[in-house]
This record gives structure tokens, C-alpha cells and sequence, in this order.
């Protein structure tokens, strides 16, 4: 299982719970133009109909059960939402997709990068996955730089839609990694 909590220097990784229900929500409200450009379904949820606070809890209750690894990023003190981020299983076996998203004012300062860095170590090291892949808006260039920056290949990818951008990093091709 990946770690409960992942703490980086400036912030830390752990997973959600009803009772973060309305720091989200003031997150997602003053954020609201920024993430729905290119991921609405942040904002708007996957499930209409289903509250953030029932949101929250089987993004809980799918981390406890070993089906996906969603995050939230929080501020040292853990009183301030900054975004969120994720491991997927929904590519493939033997892969994960890694995700993120940032609110408005947490943007530009490196964070959903090391995010993405670290749970790619987690997908690597932990879940000992062979695959990560990265999906990204083609317009995003923000989001489009993470990848990149982490050693993740641009791919072709049939099943993705053409405003998609597929980036992959399979564990042979990881830095520092063993063959």
C-alpha cells in the first residue's frame, strides 16, 4: 500500500476525508475558472448528484481498499487545501496514471511537480508498477512541463482523445533505476 502520508518539505500528500469537505470546497470555489479550463471534472465531481463530502469519503474508503490512491495536498499545518494529485490504476496492468491539479494560488512554486515525483518513487517503489502515465491537456503548458521535467516520454496513445497528451515512464527507464 502507498504511504498514508507523504510529507515534502513545503507540504504534504495524505489521503482525503469527509471532514475535508469544506476546505476543498473554498478551494475549488476560488479556483473554480483556473481548473475548469482543463479539468472540469475537479470542480464539478465525476458523479453528479453525489456530495463533496460523500466524494471524499470513497476517494477514502478507495484508499483504504487498495483501489486507487487519491491525495490531498495540504499546507504544513494541514489547514490549507493547495490541490490534489493521485495514483490510478485505469491504464492498463501493471501500470498506474498519475494525476494533480492545484488551486489558482498555489501555482508556479514547483509543487504538482514534486508531487508527481513522488508518487511516482510510491508507483515505482512501492506498488512496484512496470508503467506510469501522465495525461495532460494539449493547451495545459503548466501541467504539459511536469512530465517532462520527471523524465516521462511523450507516447502515442490510441485510446486517449486528440486534446490529450500521453506521457509514459516504464521502470527500466527510470533514473537510477536497476534493469
Amino acid at each position: 500500500m502507498p504511504p498514508w502520508l507523504i510529507t515534502l518539505p513545503d507540504f504534504s500528500l495524505r489521503p482525503w476525508t469527509p471532514d475535508d469537505a469544506p476546505s476543498l470546497a473554498r478551494t475549488l470555489s476560488a479556483s473554480d475558472a483556473h481548473l475548469r479550463a482543463f479539468t472540469p471534472w475537479v470542480v464539478d465531481g465525476r458523479v453528479p448528484g453525489v456530495s463533496l463530502a460523500d466524494r471524499l469519503a470513497k476517494h477514502a474508503a478507495d484508499f483504504s481498499a487498495g483501489t486507487e490512491w487519491v491525495y490531498g495536498m495540504f499546507s504544513p499545518d494541514d489547514t490549507e487545501v493547495l490541490g490534489g494529485c493521485g495514483l490510478y490504476p485505469r491504464v492498463g496492468p501493471g501500470a498506474v496514471e498519475i494525476g494533480y491539479w492545484l488551486a489558482v494560488n498555489h501555482t508556479g512554486r514547483g509543487l504538482a511537480t514534486r508531487a508527481a515525483d513522488a508518487l511516482t518513487h510510491v508507483a515505482f517503489d512501492v506498488l512496484r508498477v512496470d508503467r506510469i502515465e501522465i495525461r495532460c491537456d494539449r493547451g495545459n503548458a503548466a501541467s504539459v512541463r511536469i512530465p517532462e521535467r520527471l523524465g516521462y516520454r511523450l507516447v502515442d496513445s490510441s485510446d486517449a482523445p486528440a486534446d490529450l497528451l500521453v506521457f509514459s515512464r516504464t521502470r527500466t527507464a527510470a533514473p537510477g533505476a536497476a534493469t
